[in-house]
């Protein structure tokens, strides 16, 4: 099982657009996923439940102890697609579990055991750093950052690292890393260009070969709450979310995600997960 968190300390950079589109072309390749909805805005929730509210239980009933998690999944239209729902009660969560004893663990211990029935885990989170997101990263093992084309996207990737590596060092999730870097929103123009090719510069093979166009089809999937892979099959914004699908599968069996974790050594001085997977693809290409 491979558990993947959609991450990024900004707004606006197609985070969930991402989480729906990855997760239902996962299942649309015969995979059994879970979409685990961790943002309060709930609207990876709202697509995948076809415009509906959750109502109880949701994720916020099952981290403060209130319900089980097996009794708050909900299956979808997309065949092999489960999906943990949210609401706005959630970001009430964050303030109720504060004070609560092993708060950073509850998403882990929620989801022990259930997520063995799933070939993927992928959670949508919200743009702010939380309570909440602190326990995506101390359950997940991959975390993957949407980057729209903008000089503020560059300037947060240092401190998603930073709160990558922090949650490998100091709590439960020593498999942790930063899975990869996606381009999104990208237009034909010299802003795009320039990030790209600052981004690949600086990162290297840590940012992922697909990029996301900006695109209205996507807009309009998302007001009929449809992925863009069911509203406009052969549109771009489609084609390029299958071949990211691809190639995050591909990249799982790179880096050898499910077998010990390349880079423990680095994470236990402080080290940076994402240093980690470079190395093992490096490692791999070498083999």
């Amino acid at each position: 099982m491979r558990s993947i968190a959609w991450l990024s300390e900004k707004g606006g950079t197609a985070k969930t657009t991402s989480a729906i589109n990855s997760a239902v072309g996962l299942a649309k390749l015969g995979h059994r996923v879970l979409l685990v909805d961790a943002d309060p805005q709930a609207n990876a929730t709202m697509v995948l439940l076809e415009g509906r509210s959750a109502g109880a239980p949701t994720l916020a009933h099952v981290l403060i102890d209130r319900a089980d998690a097996a009794d708050a999944i909900r299956p979808t239209r997309t065949e092999g697609l489960d999906v943990l729902p949210s609401d706005t009660l959630l970001a009430d969560a964050n303030v109720a579990l504060a004070p609560e004893l092993g708060r950073e663990r509850r998403l882990k211990r929620a989801l022990e055991g259930l997520d063995a029935g799933y070939d993927f885990v992928v959670i949508d989170t919200s743009p702010q750093r939380t309570l909440i997101n602190v326990n995506v990263l101390n359950y997940v093992g991959e975390v993957l950052c949407p980057v729209d084309p903008g000089i503020f996207s560059l300037s947060g990737l240092g401190t998603l690292r930073e709160a990558v590596a922090e949650v490998a060092r100091y709590l439960d999730n020593r498999a942790l890393r930063l899975g990869g870097l996606v381009l999104t929103r990208t237009q034909r123009d010299n802003i795009t260009r320039d990030v790209e090719a600052r981004l690949r510069g600086t990162f290297g093979e840590l940012v992922f070969r697909t990029t996301i166009p900006g695109t209205t089809k996507i807009g309009e999937a998302h007001a009929r709450f449809l992925s863009v892979l069911d509203y406009a099959p052969r549109s771009s914004g489609a084609k390029a979310y299958k071949a990211l699908v691809s190639e995050i599968i591909g990249h799982g069996q790179v880096i050898g995600i499910g077998g010990p974790p390349a880079g423990a050594a680095e994470a236990d001085h402080g080290g940076d997960p994402g240093d980690a997977g470079r190395g093992a693809r490096r490692r791999a290409r070498a083999g």
